[in-house]
């Protein structure tokens, strides 16, 4: 249709003649050739159609190397089948969208503007443009950037390969994107601060999150497939509904930042926060209300399900809260630990969060004991394997089905705080637990009570101070199914906990990561039965030979006989560029044939799925950036244990193995050397070992520096040994 109205497109020659409404970029000296710079000229054809009152800017078959295109009033960039506009290696062809920012360099860059619309069966294509000045040391130029604009469409078009995110708005109104497709890069439509938008019938597969964005308002997303390395949907807002979605895992595009491919959650809060100082906002602020999630299908998610405002959630603070979310007739397979997270801070509850015709299928395959030494986190594993559920006033669970792939001990719903938990035709496997204050309906009627009658106190005899321990009361049923009340008593500290029980049910009731700071004796009294904890002050001192230490980035250390404690900060992500960690190491002490083990656990309870904890090897460990001979077999709090190496004798690290998995504390880990050939390992027994790779690392010295590395996290090394 188009190429049909080549008669209409103006020339350069006659673009005085008559106010054109067709402009195509040929005419005004575009290639279209992927070499040739074709930045002015296409601009050149946006400026001409938009002076003489606006009309479609034809882009042919063809590929058009650009930097920045600034859109204007009334244009219609078309993007023909087969033609592609690919954003420019050369940083210096972009311009930054805000006030000099390079965080918003943008290949089309429409500011200010209204009625604009890019559309066609064409690709606009970031190049993958990275930036060493960018975020991360890495991110570059987004695709579309949309600020302060109103009246947009975008149809039918393919971005792909984004330097950062596919479509970026701002304070913008009156969006209609539709019927597009969205490949790789970080987010793919990432929006704030804006209102009265549609996403529909759009395929979007991200390593970041698919959509991301808060402070929305008056907002529809439906029928769209969603797959991402990060989440399908990570947003707040106002009057939103998500209806008729796919959202599915892992990855097609690894992550850009951490390289992982695993769907961490499905649907994830991002807070609407309190405005800055003098900022203004299009959308007035407020708390996260009336978003529905309708008819949604959620397949292998590490977390499904997953509103956090608290501690434990990024961007938690200066946020307005949560008013009421609702989720309507949703399927979930492939569900991770805790497939249901909601954890708000105390003194900012959730008001209601609602499940109607949900149904989950977890993985299940966990212990109670699996919950030690995990920090709260929806990625972490928690008491629970269905429900996770901290400071909500109502909690609402109507025809709602917890199923196990795998048999798994914890509790299928575990409710601190929750003001009422209501349960209508519930149907799990497992115990119901709730601490603190709040009511229980099943079915419509408050729930009956029962008495409990406590047979068992399992304990440690002695814990070290300012670590956890965890302490587990069995309990057995004497009256009719209800709910049976029930305390520990743990130095004074009184630990309450509430359970449904059957008839002549027995259950063990853990208590875990349980701290005392000071040495000296713990009474843990329960029913009437009693047990003592010792409490031992280890006897620190600094790192001592034959260890030393380096560290580039903040950290700290300590050494207890042959156990040490490393923790340190950072910056960037370890992979590709970072290179930041502390150690504590032994210097040329790993030879051609050798094996290295220790013993990992997690006493501060850290959650981060970014930090690394583990066995290093470098040829010079003080030379980080530059010196080769190197890999690490490392633990995340939350992501499992990988194994990662410099592939290319560059000095960095490129490779690893997946970052898929769920760590369980405490973790062994070892790596053996024959010549250039590097294998790891991880147990949870020290005994048992689940092999991770066989790698080939180049220019490994004869002897390399061994150690214990820890990044963006901290962990207590045991059993250290190299032979």
């Amino acid at each position: 249709m188009m190429r049909a109205l080549v008669l209409a497109i103006c020339s350069a020659a006659a673009v005085f003649a008559q106010p054109p409404s067709l402009c195509g970029v040929r005419a005004f000296g575009a290639t279209g050739d992927g070499k040739t710079p074709d930045t002015a000229a296409l601009q050149k054809a946006i400026d001409t159609c938009a002076s003489s009152g606006g009309g479609t800017v034809y882009v042919a078959p063809g590929r058009y190397l650009s930097g920045t295109l600034l859109l204007k009033d009334n244009i219609t960039l078309w993007i023909d089948s087969g033609a592609t506009i690919v954003g420019s290696a050369d940083l210096l062809q972009y311009r930054a969208g805000v006030d000099g920012q390079v965080w918003y360099d943008a290949l089309l860059l429409a500011k200010g503007v209204q009625h604009v619309t890019i559309q066609g069966r064409g690709v606009l294509d970031g190049g993958k443009v990275r930036n060493p000045k960018g975020e991360e040391r890495m991110r570059g130029p987004h695709i579309v950037l949309f600020m302060d604009a109103r009246d947009v469409t975008v149809r039918d078009i393919t971005l792909q390969d984004a330097g950062n995110y596919n479509i970026i708005v701002r304070s913008s109104e009156r969006l209609n994107i539709d019927g597009v497709t969205i490949r790789g890069g970080w987010d793919g439509i990432n929006m704030h601060d804006s209102r009265d938008v549609t996403i529909a019938n759009s395929r979007i597969y991200t390593g970041d999150d698919s959509l991301a964005g808060a402070n929305w308002e008056n907002v529809t997303v439906s029928n769209c497939i969603l797959n991402s390395s990060a989440n399908t949907i990570r947003a707040g807002g106002r009057n939103v509904l998500f209806t008729n979605l796919v959202m599915y895992g892992p990855g097609q595009f690894p992550a850009g930042t951490s390289q992982r491919n695993r769907l961490e959650a499905g649907f994830q809060i991002l807070p609407n926060r309190a405005p800055a100082a003098g900022e203004k906002r299009l959308v007035t602020p407020g708390p996260i209300d009336n978003m529905v999630l309708s008819n949604i299908t959620m397949i292998n998610t590490g977390t499904p399900i997953f509103i956090a405002y608290s501690s434990d959630a990024s961007y938690s603070a200066n946020n307005l809260g949560v008013g009421r979310i609702t989720f309507n007739n949703v399927t979930i397979t492939g569900a991770g630990p805790t497939p249901i997270y909601v954890s708000a801070p105390p003194e900012n509850p959730a008001h209601a969060i609602v499940l109607n015709g949900v149904r989950v299928l977890a993985n299940g395959g966990h212990q109670t004991g699996d919950a030690e030494q995990q920090g709260y986190s929806p990625f972490s594993i928690l008491p629970a394997y269905g429900a996770y559920g901290r400071n909500v006033r109502q909690l609402e669970l109507h025809d709602v089905r917890f199923e196990l792939a795998k048999p798994d001990t914890r509790s299928a719903i575990f409710g601190e705080n929750v003001g009422l938990l209501e349960l209508d035709r519930f149907q799990a496997p497992g115990l119901i637990q709730l601490s603190g204050e709040g009511r229980l309906t099943v079915d419509g009627a408050p729930a009956g009570s029962t008495t409990a009658q406590v047979i068992g106190i399992e304990a440690p005899a002695s814990a070290f101070a300012g670590e956890p321990f965890t302490v587990a009361v069995t309990v057995r049923n004497t009256g009719n199914a209800g709910l049976a009340a029930m305390t520990l008593d743990a130095g004074g500290e009184m630990l309450s906990r509430r359970l449904w029980l059957k008839t002549g049910e027995t259950a063990t009731v853990p208590f875990v990561n349980l701290k005392r700071a000071e040495a000296g004796s713990v009474l843990l009294r329960s029913g009437g039965l009693a047990k003592t904890v010792a409490m031992v002050k280890r006897s620190t001192h600094p790192v001592a030979a034959p260890f030393r230490e380096f560290h580039n980035t903040a950290a700290s250390s300590w050494q207890d006989g042959s156990v040490i404690y490393l923790r340190a900060a950072g910056d960037y992500p370890l992979l590709q560029f970072g290179d930041q960690y502390a150690t504590v190491f032994q210097s040329k002490s790993l030879s051609s044939d050798g094996v290295i083990t220790v013993k990992l656990e997690n006493p501060d309870l850290r959650t981060n799925w970014v930090g690394r904890a583990g066995i290093v090897v470098r040829n010079d460990l003080e030379r980080p950036g530059s010196s080769p001979g190197y890999l690490i077999v490392a633990a995340s709090p939350a992501a499992g244990v990988s194994m990662e190496w410099d592939s290319n004798g560059d000095g960095l690290l490129d490779r690893h193995t997946p970052f898929d998995g769920n760590t369980v504390w405490p973790v062994w880990v070892r790596l053996e050397r024959h010549g250039p050939r590097f294998a790891g390992f991880y147990s949870g027994d020290g005994e048992h070992w689940t092999k991770l790779a066989d790698v080939d690392l180049p220019a490994a010295a004869a002897k390399l520096d061994a150690g214990m590395i820890a990044y963006r996290t901290s962990a207590l090394f045991e059993e250290w040994q190299l032979r």
